[in-house]
C-alpha cells in the first residue's frame, strides 16, 4: 500500500506534483492553458507516461484516459447543462464514484487498485490517494487526473446552469 498526494494550485503554467507519503515527488502533471483541445501529460522522470486528453471536437465533450499510447478509459459526457452527468466506459476499469464528495475507488479486472478523495484546500485542491497494487500505479494516477477534468467539467457546466435557470444575468 502506498499513500500519495495530488496538490494542484492555481498556476498559469498548469502544473502540479504528486507526491508519497514522505513529500517526495514522484509525479508532475503538465498541461497547455490556451488550446482548444485539452492535454495533461502524467511525467516521471522526464518521461511521459500517461496522458489525459479533452476531445472538444465532438457531439458532446469526452475525455480520454491513456496509459502508454493506449486508451483504457473515456468519460463521456451526457446531457446539457443542469442535466450533465459523465458516463465512464472501459473494458477493463470499474469506477465507483461519488460527484458531489469525489470519492472514488478503482478497480482492475476485478481487483481494487486504488482510492481516493478530494481534500479541501484555501488555494487549489488535494487529493488524498491510496495505491493497492503499485504495478498499477500510472494506470489509477491517470484515471485520477482523468476524473478530475470531468469534475471541473461538470462544476463550470452547473455554473452557467444555475445562471441560465435562475435568470441571472
Amino acid at each position: 500500500m502506498k499513500l500519495l498526494l495530488m496538490n494542484q494550485t492555481i498556476d498559469l503554467n498548469r502544473r502540479f506534483t504528486i507526491q508519497d507519503e514522505t513529500g517526495h515527488v514522484t509525479h508532475e502533471v503538465t498541461g497547455q492553458l490556451l488550446q482548444m483541445q485539452k492535454n495533461w501529460q502524467l511525467v516521471q522522470e522526464a518521461a511521459e507516461i500517461g496522458r489525459v486528453t479533452k476531445q472538444t471536437f465532438s457531439m458532446l465533450p469526452h475525455i480520454l484516459v491513456e496509459v502508454d499510447g493506449r486508451v483504457v478509459a473515456t468519460i463521456q459526457k451526457t446531457g446539457f447543462l443542469m442535466f450533465a452527468d459523465y458516463r465512464i466506459d472501459s473494458r477493463d476499469l470499474q469506477i465507483d464514484i461519488n460527484w458531489v464528495t469525489m470519492t472514488f475507488s478503482v478497480t482492475y479486472q476485478g481487483n481494487k487498485i486504488g482510492q481516493g478523495k478530494r481534500r479541501w484546500v484555501r488555494f487549489g485542491k488535494q487529493y488524498e490517494l491510496t495505491l493497492f497494487d503499485e504495478a498499477a500505479e500510472t494506470l489509477f494516477l491517470s484515471v485520477v487526473l482523468g476524473l478530475d477534468r470531468a469534475k471541473a467539467d461538470k462544476t463550470v457546466s452547473a455554473l452557467f446552469a444555475d445562471n441560465w435557470a435562475g435568470g441571472k444575468k
